[in-house]
């Protein structure tokens, strides 16, 4: 950039104005930035009205686009309008007026420029630089810093996203190792229950036998002995829905293999209610839209947990005491090969963001302590374990409709229902030989099978394996998965080794193998296996369907 010409003013009356102009004109000539004189051009009354040219040096009339000697004379608001029309004439009339030199920057045709203007005698001396150089330098420098800045937020956004999608990972791998521990912590504990649940109902059974028998024989003078009986099936019944819970607790560690069959929905669905109601009748009138339905692809005591928790949770969203204003549906119906259950209540609702999230592990909305946040990932879980789905709607203020479908079971519609044939047991003895370091298995099964069978009881692995090295001769062998010093798996073991003929009479019990070599060893031995606690009729069926050694 040039600089500024500065002109001096002399007073000297020897020098005059065109004298002056003259000797600029002289050094202005070969500059590279235009230059031009103007001179006031006042009104009657004195004041200036425009500017007229005095001088203009040839890169002046370049930029002006005017050729040698044409701007002389030549009024400035005919030249620029534009001077005018940016509210600039009054700057250069108080560069005339005060003396002080103004400056300022603007765009012409296709370029920018910077004018300096100083007092010239009795108008302005003009200078004008092209500094559209410098200008693109500085957009392109401008661009740049905005396209850093933008770059910079643009990754700072980036970088906040991906701190939120790792701290949700993390969040999910926590909720996922909590998940573990306690499926770990339920199998384990459902394990231990299993042990004493198991000898609970066989007693209760076997009580119930006894007791049916008592009051046969006593005939109509045995109505304190049906109280008795009446509170026997309650305790029965109870301790059937703890082996339910255990087994689905089961689930929180690996998929229960559960037996599935057809089931009565509607069976299942008012075994529900009944169990729910004290819930339900002080929150609302509950209604039934049944459809007819097929039997439907799954089992029975999982779908009736599944039904129950649905129904519980549509009673807690609807506030104690408005039974009148509130309802609770059961619909069903048949649709496209699939049976359809829908609950629905008129409770609270929810919003998006907690409907997103009701079947993750671990998410509740109830306060401390009074919720895991397990009972839709479990119901979750059973029904994609029968092949079907669980979804949900809900709008808050208006309620929650919960939807679960299952696959039919086409067959058995289309078969109706089969005759069973009842397995009668053998006439004859056999001797059966119990190995389960659990005391109270050993005495519920003698007493099950005692009366008919031979029955001996070993409670540890190691002692059933000196038994039988010794002794071979029983018809069926019922063995404990899980032992403390022998395993039934390490006598498996053994026993292929030293008296594999004894293992076609094996049946293994467990009361949940939640260890990886229990699951590996159950799926890989295709020997019979039944659940803790046991059915004291499929015991027996066992028994009877048995061969006997001597056959």
């Amino acid at each position: 950039m040039s600089a500024v010409t500065t002109v001096k003013q002399v007073a000297a009356p020897e020098v005059d104005g065109d004298a002056l102009l003259g000797a600029l004109t002289t050094l202005e000539q070969g500059s590279l930035d235009g230059c031009v004189v103007l001179r006031a051009e006042r009104n009657a009354a004195g004041v200036i009205e425009d500017f007229s040219f005095r001088f203009a040096n040839p890169t002046a009339e370049r930029t002006l686009g005017r050729q040698s000697g044409q701007l002389i004379g030549q009024r400035l608001m005919d030249v620029l309008p534009m001077i005018h029309r940016g509210g600039r004439l009054p700057q250069c009339v108080q560069v005339v007026e005060t003396g002080q030199p103004l400056v300022w920057e603007g765009p012409h045709r296709d370029g920018w420029f910077r004018i300096q203007m100083t007092r010239f005698q009795e108008g302005v001396l003009a200078r004008f630089q092209d500094i559209t150089p410098i200008k693109r330098a500085e957009w392109e420098r401008d661009a740049l810093l905005v396209r850093e800045h933008s770059g910079r937020l643009e990754a700072e956004a980036l970088a906040r996203q991906q701190a939120g999608e790792l701290l949700e990972v993390r969040e999910r791998l926590a909720r996922s190792e909590r998940l573990a521990v306690a499926g770990q912590l339920a199998a384990g504990v459902g394990h231990e229950i299993n042990n004493p649940l198991a000898f609970v109902t066989g007693n209760l059974h076997v009580a119930l036998e006894q007791l049916g028998a008592l009051m046969r024989e006593l005939g109509p003078g045995s109505e304190r002995l049906r109280e008795t009986m009446h509170a026997l099936e309650d305790a029965h019944r109870g301790a059937e829905r703890i082996r339910s819970i255990v087994r689905d607790l089961r689930s929180l560690a690996r998929s229960d293999e559960a037996h599935k069959g057809p089931v009565d929905v509607h069976a299942a669905l008012d075994f529900s209610v009944t169990l729910a109601m004290p819930h339900l009748r002080h929150r609302a009138r509950l209604e039934r839209r049944y459809g007819r339905l097929p039997a439907a692809r799954g089992n029975e005591a999982k779908l009736g947990q599944v039904f129950l928790n649905l129904l519980l949770n549509a009673a807690q969203a609807i506030p104690d005491g408005e039974a009148e204003r509130h309802s609770i549906t059961l619909m069903t119906r048949y649709e496209a090969g699939k049976v359809v259950v829908e609950v629905a209540d008129t409770g609270k609702g929810m919003t998006p963001d907690v409907l997103a999230r009701i079947f993750e592990p671990f998410f509740t909305t109830k306060p401390v302590g009074e919720g895991m946040g397990l009972g839709l990932a479990i119901c979750l879980g059973i029904i994609r374990g029968m092949g079907g789905e669980l979804t949900a709607e809900s709008e808050v203020g208006r309620g929650s409709t919960f939807r679960v479908e299952l696959p039919a079971d086409e067959v058995s519609s289309r078969a109706g229902p089969a005759s069973v044939e009842p397995v009668v047991e053998a006439a004859q003895r056999k001797r059966v030989l119990i190995i389960d370091d659990e005391p109270g298995i050993g005495s519920v099964m003698r007493r099950l099978l005692g009366r008919k069978h031979d029955v001996v009881v070993v409670q540890s692995g190691r002692e059933a394996l000196e038994l039988l090295e010794e002794d071979d001769g029983f018809d069926v062998v019922f063995c404990d998965l899980m032992m403390g010093d022998v395993t039934g798996m390490d006598l498996h073991a053994r026993l292929v080794e030293r008296r594999p003929e004894v293992l076609s009479r094996f049946v293994f019990m467990t009361g949940g193998g939640f260890t990886e070599r229990a699951q590996e060893f159950l799926r890989k031995v295709p020997l019979p296996r039944i659940d803790k606690p046991f059915s004291p009729d499929a015991i027996r069926e066992l028994v009877a369907r048995a061969p006997r050694r001597d056959t």
